[in-house]
Formats: structure tokens, sequence, C-alpha cells
């Protein structure tokens, strides 16, 4: 019997392909940050929209986001798991960024793809 991954490998390469268009990541733009993705609520819910077609195209039972309700960032989890899956690495990195019109710096995570 065939696996997930050998079944539907068009359908899992079309949810990366979405994941990343949803993230705005292309061939110029291989980042996004957390903070953006913690205040955009948009790009959250069409994340959350594909959980369905990942719940059948990848094999997910034991990921955290799925097995507990019990999870601080969801949407960040899928992501990774989904780039894990996808021998996609997933590096993260802090930087302080000034904020507009004042003298203070916050601190952000940016992730960067590389495959």
């Amino acid at each position: 019997m065939k696996t997930k991954t050998e079944l539907y490998t068009n359908e899992r390469e079309i949810i990366l392909y979405k994941i990343f268009d949803i993230l705005n990541i292309n061939e110029n733009n291989n980042t996004f940050s957390l903070g953006d993705l913690d205040s955009d609520q948009k790009i959250q819910n069409q994340i959350l929209e594909l959980e369905s077609d990942i719940k059948k195209y990848f094999l997910c039972g034991s990921w955290f986001c799925f097995a507990s309700s019990n999870v601080k960032r969801k949407v960040l989890s899928i992501i990774k798991n989904i780039m894990k899956v996808m021998n996609y690495k997933m590096i993260s990195k802090r930087k302080l960024i000034k904020i507009k019109d004042s003298d203070k710096k916050h601190q952000d995570t940016f992730y960067y793809f590389f495959n």
C-alpha cells in the first residue's frame, strides 16, 4: 500500500506553494516576520483554511498543532511542520527593529526558508 507521501505528491506541493503565496515567499523574498504573522488575522485564517487538506494529504497525526488543543501559535506550528516534511530548512533569527518616529526599538523574529 502506498503512503500519503507517494499518493499525494502534487497535492502536497500545491499546499506548500499556497502557504508560500500567503506568506509572500518567492524568489526575491524568502522571509516572513513573526510580528506580521501574529498581527495579520487574514494570513492566519488563510492558512487555517488549508487545515482539512493538510490532514488529508500529510501524515500529521503526531504534529503537536493537531494532537493538542493547547498550542500557542497553531499557524506557525503548521508552517514549521510542512516545511520540515517538504525538506525546507526554516531558520529563525531575532532582529532589533526601530519603531518609526521614535528612539525605541523592539525585537522581532524573522524566519528564513532554504530548500
